[in-house]
């Protein structure tokens, strides 16, 4: 399911909340029970990426405030996993601003619908893809790390679920908890984040969200959770609702509720079709060296992003960060990330970036993962995907985002 950034991260909420929940009502079944509910979760992704022939996934995210609904997204999309081929339709409503997104891959090309100017744009792929429709995040580094942190945090809660053997094996697994059970520690994590999401991250004076802008007092309140698998333990639904109260900068209170619910459905038995176009405005595009970045001196250069921060409802540049990218090939890139701070602005850059790093690729893709130590002996880590479409890089460090200073990962090549 491909999600835009802002809609990924109320989904992480969402699921957050959801996930929460439910573990937290399995802790009280024992520990059969509890690692019942994790096997289910298991045993959905990996037969999502190596099982299932093909399924449908339907997900509705609803966002409000005060009762006022402020961001929905509603998505829907087929996955053809022995044929490679992918089909999805988004639809987004955030403040007076509605978004519609049509996709369509497989292994030869893509399809993407231009709402805007009702246009499909058309790329045909030189050589066939290598199509990976979803990754299973239990098998991601550090997942079994994440794991353990989760089991910790659930910690005893009871007194919270209602486990129902269903007649035709199937189980559904429903419960809530209301502020009084939830630990502090959850409140911590989740003020932090949502501070940081609902913050500064995604809010600014000049755009057409509703979304709040929280920046203190932030507290779990309720959170809900029903989820139903088959008796062999793949999810069919979860339905969810989290309710997350702050305060903005103003002092005013908002009380925040998220909605989801998500279905597999047509299991096996989706077919996805490639769009017939006939008679439709159509854009056409060759996509040349996929497997393989052409002419890789190219990339050799700097790239740089603004360091801003939010001062009286405005953005104000304050420096810049500079990736110099000094090698590059198929295998891997090498380079170096630093901060340049403008005069007068000396006193933010007590924890600026200065550090060589090198990535190797992984197979036959432009993206890869790096560990480095900066000028202050600390370890940095994260990843770098060379945007292959343009004189852009992606360039993520993990921890680089701070509550003052604000930037984004991509950079634009500097051109003289």
């Amino acid at each position: 399911m491909k999600l835009n950034k802002k809609t990924a991260v109320i989904v992480s909420f969402a699921l957050g909340s959801v996930m929460f929940a439910t573990t937290a009502m399995a802790q009280v079944l024992t520990k059969s029970g509890y690692d019942q509910l994790k096997d289910s979760a298991k045993y959905t992704a990996e037969s999502a990426t190596t099982k299932l022939t093909s399924y449908t996934t339907d997900m509705s995210v609803i966002l409000k405030d005060n009762g006022k609904v402020v961001y929905s997204n509603d998505s829907l999309d087929k996955v053809d996993v022995s044929k490679g081929a992918d089909e999805s339709v988004e639809t987004r409503i955030d403040g007076s601003k509605k978004t519609e997104r049509y996709n369509y891959s497989d292994k030869n090309g893509s399809i993407y619908k231009d709402s805007s100017k009702n246009i499909y744009n058309i790329t045909e792929f030189t050589s066939p893809h290598k199509i990976t429709n979803s990754q299973n995040p239990f098998k991601e580094d550090g997942a079994t790390d994440m794991e353990k942190i989760a089991d910790a945090v659930v910690g005893n809660l009871k007194d919270a679920v209602v486990v129902t053997q269903n007649p035709d094996g199937s189980k559904t697994l429903s419960g809530s908890l209301s502020e009084a059970q939830i630990p502090a520690i959850i409140n911590a994590v989740v003020s932090l984040e949502s501070k940081s999401v609902f913050g500064n991250r995604f809010n600014n004076s000049n755009n057409e969200s509703n979304i709040p802008k929280i920046t203190s007092d932030v507290f779990v309140k309720e959170v809900k959770g029903n989820m139903v698998t088959t008796k062999d333990g793949l999810i069919q639904t979860v339905l969810g609702t989290g309710l997350i109260s702050g305060k903005d900068a103003k002092g005013v209170e908002h009380k925040l509720t998220f909605e989801l619910l998500a279905k597999m459905t047509d299991v096996n038995t989706t077919k996805v079709n490639k769009p017939d176009l006939t008679g439709k405005k159509v854009e056409k595009s060759i996509e040349q060296g996929y497997s393989k970045i052409t002419n890789p001196e190219k990339y050799i250069g700097k790239y740089k992003t603004n360091i801003l921060i939010e001062k009286d409802a405005k953005f104000i540049k304050i420096g810049e960060r500079i990736l110099d990218i000094t090698a590059l090939d198929n295998k891997g890139v090498s380079g170096r990330c630093y901060d340049e701070y403008s005069k007068g602005f000396e006193k933010y850059a007590v924890d600026k970036k200065d550090f060589k790093f090198t990535s190797t690729f992984e197979k036959g893709e432009s993206n890869g993962k790096f560990k480095a130590v900066n000028s202050k002996d600390n370890e940095e880590q994260g990843n770098i995907n060379i945007d292959k479409g343009s004189a852009t890089i992606y360039f993520n460090t993990n921890g680089n985002k701070t509550e003052k200073i604000l930037f984004n990962d991509s950079y634009s090549k500097v051109f003289n």
